[in-house]
């Protein structure tokens, strides 16, 4: 369920905004980056740490600024997909320390146990690749969700229940028809 608003085209391309960096550290660095860079790990084991590097770049950025953009100026409806972009990239951001965690661990633990190299690559995709994907491709349909519905003007009625204040502008008023 959501609710809907009228606003401009301009303020829902700046509410798009965090959902679409959002949706390109997951499509573009998660899976096509990391894809490329798993291509080369035999002869570029390092290139791989490419992809939490970037990520934890791109979702500090989205942090960061979504704090800003909360301090700022902006309208509730701006504000309140920047909020929704926040909470998901902090839970986001502690996905990838546990799948981080989990993946160095093992290989530090495959070295020191001597493990084979098909015993290691069961473990690390196993206990740490496969539920971080699972986490990926539901954060994907979420981010896409999310950007639909600031370009139609739309907000989760359960975030416009939580925060009941921010929507109280005159010039923000949901329209009658909810949906």
């Amino acid at each position: 369920m959501h609710q809907q608003f009228s606003i401009p085209a301009a303020e829902s391309n700046r509410a798009k905004w965090p959902h679409e960096i959002f949706l390109i550290n997951l499509v573009f660095n998660h899976i096509l980056v990391f894809a490329s860079t798993f291509g080369v790990y035999s002869t570029f084991p390092l290139m791989v740490l490419i992809v939490p590097i970037t990520s934890f770049a791109i979702t500090g950025y989205i942090l960061i600024k979504a704090k800003q953009i909360a301090a700022s100026d902006e309208t509730s409806f701006v504000k309140s997909h920047w909020i929704i972009a926040h909470k998901r990239n902090k839970h986001f951001m502690w996905l990838l320390v546990v799948t981080c965690a989990i993946v160095g661990g093992g290989l530090w633990l495959s070295k020191i146990m001597a493990w084979s190299k098909i015993a290691t690559i069961a473990l690390l995709g196993g206990a740490g690749l496969l539920p971080f994907m699972v986490a990926l491709l539901l954060l994907i349909v979420m981010g896409n969700d999310s950007m639909y519905q600031a370009r139609h003007g739309k907000l989760p009625k359960s975030f416009v229940e939580q925060h009941p204040d921010m929507h109280a502008i005159p010039s923000q008023a949901p329209l009658l028809a909810q949906q």
